[in-house]
């Protein structure tokens, strides 16, 4: 065995691991997703029974109601949330279909790679956007790509790379 066999061998079985990595990683945004959307539901249910009983605290004082600039906050978080989640759901099915095709070794991998690196770069783009935008210091934290995130950018980046490499080879099929 040659050593362009050699590595065009490890490069295939390096995708195929990946991808399966990939594969797993996408059924965990599904479940974070679903997780986030039952928690937001049950929040929602237990701050209107808090409501609906006049008060939170051991002398049954009634809470006091929230601002209006409060309500603007939690409204805008709110439709972030939102629109973050369905922005993650689209992406995790892209890397679904990614990590399926990597496995595969098709062809195809090295045109949803394209899709998914691309559509990371304009989820930072829009984050820091709303990161900007936000009506205080808090929203604009919570808006802004955590650490893992931006690493897994990173990493989506440089295997995006070898994907290509591997179609530029003659790897994928």
């Amino acid at each position: 065995m040659s050593l362009e066999a050699f590595s065009d061998s490890l490069l295939g079985w390096i995708i195929r691991i990946a991808g399966l990595f990939w594969l797993f990683g996408a059924l965990m945004l599904f479940r974070q997703i679903r997780m986030e959307m039952a928690l937001d539901r049950m929040t929602k249910r237990i701050g209107s029974m808090v409501r609906d009983f006049g008060g939170d605290d051991e002398e049954d004082i009634p809470a006091a109601p929230p601002s209006p600039e409060q309500q603007a906050i939690d409204s805008w978080m709110e439709r972030d949330d939102a629109a973050r989640r369905g922005w993650i759901a689209g992406q995790a099915v892209v890397l679904a279909a990614t990590a399926l095709a990597m496995m595969l070794l098709h062809l195809f991998a090295v045109w949803m790679v394209a899709l998914l690196v691309l559509g990371q770069g304009a989820y930072f783009i829009w984050r820091e956007h709303t990161a900007r935008h936000a009506p205080n210091a808090d929203c604009a934290g919570h808006a802004r790509p955590t650490a893992s995130t931006v690493n897994a950018g990173w990493f989506s980046l440089v295997l995006g790379c070898l994907v290509w490499a591997a179609g530029f080879r003659g790897v994928l099929h």
